[in-house]
């Protein structure tokens, strides 16, 4: 049977909401650990109070260095940005000039340009869209938290991700145009910090 210790930090894993308290050291450690000791059976408030401040200590040093490793990546990746895009979904392939097109499980999406999406005929289009590329390094393939720190800088700012590819070094993130500038603008702050 796993410690008291151990049981504490699987409770932690499986509430993400609670592991990201105990990052960000803002968790009433004293109502955490009774609402755990209802939980676990046999622990005591003590132990497990110490527990928490023990992966609490543990959890922010693992943030902060992997935070610090995707931000390094983001700072040496190439940022751009393409307005006048539009997106395109379908059951079958087609034949299109697309900047870049993936199959899913559902079909298959196409990103193009608006002025390609002349070619088209009888399909729901989205346009008024921006495409902001982002060319990292292939080291972006080992360190984790990279896209959740693009998504993460966009949902601060209440910015709609209409779409995302990815495949190695290259991400696209597809907004509506009118968000774009803020986006932009969130991705670089994000990287200053």
């Amino acid at each position: 049977m796993p410690s008291i210790a151990e049981q504490v930090i699987i409770y932690v894993k499986k509430k993400p909401y609670v592991q990201e308290a105990l990052e960000q050291n803002i968790v009433n450690f004293s109502a955490l650990s009774r609402a755990i000791v209802r939980e676990i059976d046999g622990a005591k408030f003590d132990a497990v109070k110490a527990a928490l401040v023990r992966a609490g200590i543990k959890l922010r040093k693992e943030r902060l260095k992997q935070e610090k490793k995707a931000i390094e990546l983001l700072d040496n990746s190439r940022f751009s940005i393409q307005n006048k895009i539009a997106i395109t979904r379908s059951k079958e392939p087609l034949k299109v000039n697309a900047i870049a097109e993936t199959r899913t499980t559902s079909g298959y999406l196409y990103v193009m340009t608006e002025k390609n999406m002349a070619q088209l005929k009888n399909l729901k289009l989205q346009t008024g869209l921006s495409m902001i590329s982002v060319l990292s390094p292939p080291e972006i393939e080992s360190i984790p938290g990279v896209i959740a720190l693009i998504y993460s800088a966009l949902a601060s700012e209440k910015i709609n991700i209409c779409e995302t590819l990815s495949c190695g070094e290259d991400t696209l993130i597809i907004v509506n145009e009118y968000d774009a500038p803020l986006a932009f603008s969130a991705l670089a702050e994000r990287m200053r910090v």
